[in-house]
């Protein structure tokens, strides 16, 4: 029996818990804002959205009021509440070109007037509120008219805006970027904030990839999202957008096209399908049912208000609206649910370790066992341990993924059948001392398979340590902040660097900022990796692993999460 400290046990257990947690909340009580236009005839289903932004209003040509576009439409949306009593409906004022919104926000006068008449306009055509999307404070990019003052004036608009429509909706859209709005001085006046994560790029690009790679330009939205939590709009006031239309070259449709060529492909990274044509090259970003069930979950993950999507369109996009409406407001299964696989075996994972090692080693090693056996948690892996090496490639076989922690084998027999296991497409996940290869370890090929040099120096004693994640898109780090204080470890350098190999990825290195890096040994310059994986084999190295603190901190705990799953979803 592994016997760990009490007070331990419960603080990895409290974090575990908190991790597994995230990945059950409801999708109760989600609000799903459709976007309707004045300018199409269809009459939406009132049953599956919570909101109805209608598009459009306008600052009106003397700066001090509303104008509607097609009203008797806007009556036929208000009228729907009678099919659904619980259905809010709202006018939206603003849209790409709409502009007088700078002069209106400039003058003190003429923003009391606007601010009041949006209240009137709210009890005569029975609102719940008013949405406010001027694209953008301080831009003229959309051909309105802009001044600097534009991003203070916003705030004022909306503070003028909440004393009037008192406990109406006070709700705007917004840039992915979530540039040119100060929201922490106006976010209390907001209700919610659509985010337009969409039309964020154009062939070869996709427009509203849900994570970064080689088909996403300027940005994602995974990271519009990011960047609004950052600007300080809290989750629980942020509706994220959805683009039920494709973007792509003039003359392609959603649609593949055997006699032109055109093909569709789903992208596993940025989890969005898409077209390309007979040379391969993106010609059409779009969506379908797998990669609107994949970010309404994403919604519900990241605890988010709920999702918006422009626009309702008509029955081409029926079954996206559908699929939006099961998820986010009837607690629904996606028609893409995750693989929950309590119900089989999915893997295999030996896990080594040395109970004869230093006795820092041996508290993260009996901590980490821990880890991992929690992840194994519903049966969907199996779970073996042990505490030599297998001299038998056979053995090795049997298993999807061997992690090491703190051992290395030493015997030649067992070097040459771990040397096998791997160049035939074994999965590895190796801890700090594992990775210690000085001129008497004499395995030339570990050298090669770890993809760096020997042991140059190290740190000591063990300290926190504030490290910068080096890739964004990568699935082991994707989800970490840019940097976080790593616990208190021992860290080793190596020469060369792993970042001199160019088969290898630096995922995670030591920041600079931190040399003199050590107390007694000082580590004072050079490059510093210390969690990176070699891309000629399906393994990952981690430098974390001395001491009995390594399991303290959530983001660390992501990072060891991430790195396992990454090795062994490369294995199916």
């Amino acid at each position: 029996m592994i016997m760990i400290q009490t007070k331990r046990i419960k603080t990895v257990w409290l974090i575990m818990t908190l991790l597994c947690c995230s990945y059950q909340v409801n999708a109760a009580d989600k609000v799903v804002v459709a976007y309707v236009t004045s300018w199409t005839e269809t009459i939406p289903d009132p049953t599956v959205m919570t909101h109805i932004n209608y598009a459009f209003g306008h600052v009106n040509e003397t700066f001090n009021g509303v104008s509607i576009d097609n009203p008797d439409r806007l009556r036929q949306m208000v009228a729907l509440k009678k099919q659904n009593p619980k259905l809010k409906v709202m006018l939206s004022v603003g849209g790409w070109g709409s502009g007088r919104f700078s002069e209106m926000a400039a003058s003190d006068e003429n923003r009391l007037l606007f601010a009041k008449d949006c209240q009137k306009v709210v009890e005569e055509f029975g609102l719940d509120g008013i949405d406010i999307d001027w694209e953008y404070p301080t831009q003229s990019s959309a051909g309105i008219s802009s001044s600097p003052s534009d991003t203070r004036n916003f705030t004022l608009l909306m503070r003028d805006l909440r004393q009037q429509l008192g406990d109406k909706l006070l709700t705007c859209a917004t840039i992915a970027s979530g540039e040119f709005i100060d929201f922490r001085n106006c976010i209390q006046y907001l209700d919610m904030v659509n985010v337009m994560s969409y039309d964020m790029g154009n062939p070869p690009y996709h427009h509203s990839a849900l994570y970064p790679s080689e088909i996403s330009n300027r940005m994602t939205t995974s990271e519009a999202i990011d960047a609004h939590l950052k600007a300080g709009v809290p989750c629980e006031k942020l509706v994220m957008g959805m683009p039920l239309y494709g973007r792509g070259k003039q003359g392609y449709t959603t649609e593949p096209d055997s006699t032109r060529g055109v093909t569709e492909r789903w992208h596993g990274q940025s989890m969005v399908p898409y077209l390309v044509d007979d040379q391969g090259e993106l010609v059409m970003g779009f969506e379908n049912e797998r990669s609107i069930s994949i970010k309404c979950q994403y919604i519900i993950d990241h605890r988010l208000l709920g999702g918006m999507y422009w626009e309702y369109g008509d029955e081409r996009q029926e079954k996206l609206r559908n699929t939006i409406s099961q998820i986010l407001m009837k607690n629904g299964s996606s028609p893409y649910p995750a693989d929950y696989a309590g119900n089989r075996v999915r893997f295999r994972t030996l896990v080594i370790w040395d109970p004869s090692a230093e006795p820092a080693h041996v508290d993260f090693d009996q901590q980490a066992i821990h880890f991992i056996h929690k992840l194994s948690y519903g049966d969907g892996f199996t779970f073996d341990t042990r505490t030599t090496f297998p001299v038998s490639v056979d053995t090795l076989r049997q298993y999807d993924v061997v992690v090491m922690l703190n051992a290395l084998p030493q015997d030649a027999a067992a070097r040459k059948a771990f040397e096998q296991y791997m160049e035939q497409g074994g999965g590895w996940m190796g801890f700090h001392g594992t990775g210690y290869n000085d001129a008497d370890t004499h395995w030339p090929w570990f050298n090669k398979f770890l993809g760096c040099g020997t042991f140059l120096c190290n740190n000591w004693p063990p300290q926190p340590a504030l490290v910068d994640v080096e890739s964004e898109q990568h699935p082991v780090t994707r989800t970490l902040p840019r940097q976080f204080v790593a616990p208190a470890s021992e860290f080793y350098q190596f020469s060369p660097s792993p970042r001199a190999n160019e088969d290898v990825e630096v995922l995670v290195s030591i920041s600079p900022k931190m040399y003199s890096f050590g107390i007694k040994d000082i580590v004072t310059y050079g490059d510093f990796p210390i969690v990176w994986t070699n891309k000629k084999y399906r393994m990952i190295y981690l430098n974390m692993g001395h001491g009995d603190e390594c399991f303290i901190d959530a983001n660390q705990n992501l990072l060891f999460t991430n790195a396992f799953r990454w090795v062994v979803s490369r294995c199916f």
